[in-house]
């Protein structure tokens, strides 16, 4: 049943691997935590950045639902496996654009989302360091 779960993540269809990630959109598709986390590692990997990058927006829209629903570990969990196979300028912007445009946040989920972007963040900004000769 897992391995059913995460399959369309997996796929080489964009089609299917968008209705995954609208299925986790509602509560009932989230049941399983760490099939949802494997799903959305497979999702989010680094050969599939530039494709999914436009699921990083809906993922931090659905943070405040997911710390209601969800096991207490289950937002940071979720920002990690959202964030790790990322490294491009465009994905910071996109986090840089969430926070600002929500200045109200919740303080202890805005951190979460700061702690978790922050390996990505560091990435892209050695990439735009000039290079030690």
């Amino acid at each position: 049943k897992r391995f059913e779960f995460v399959m369309p993540a997996l796929s080489n269809d964009p089609w299917v691997r968008d209705s995954f990630f609208e299925a986790l959109k509602q509560e009932k598709n989230r049941e399983h935590e760490p099939w949802v986390l494997e799903g959305l590692h497979y999702l989010h990997h680094p050969l599939r950045a530039r494709d999914s990058q436009k699921y990083l927006r809906p993922s931090l829209n659905l943070l405040q639902e997911i710390q209601l629903t969800g096991d207490i570990f289950f937002p940071q969990r979720w920002l990690q496996t959202t964030f790790n196979g990322y490294s491009s300028s465009e994905a910071v912007a996109i986090v840089d654009s969430f926070l600002n445009e929500n200045p109200n946040y919740p303080f202890y989920l805005k951190n979460k989302i700061l702690q978790s972007a922050d390996l990505m963040k560091r990435g892209v900004a050695l990439q735009q360091a000039p290079a030690i000769q």
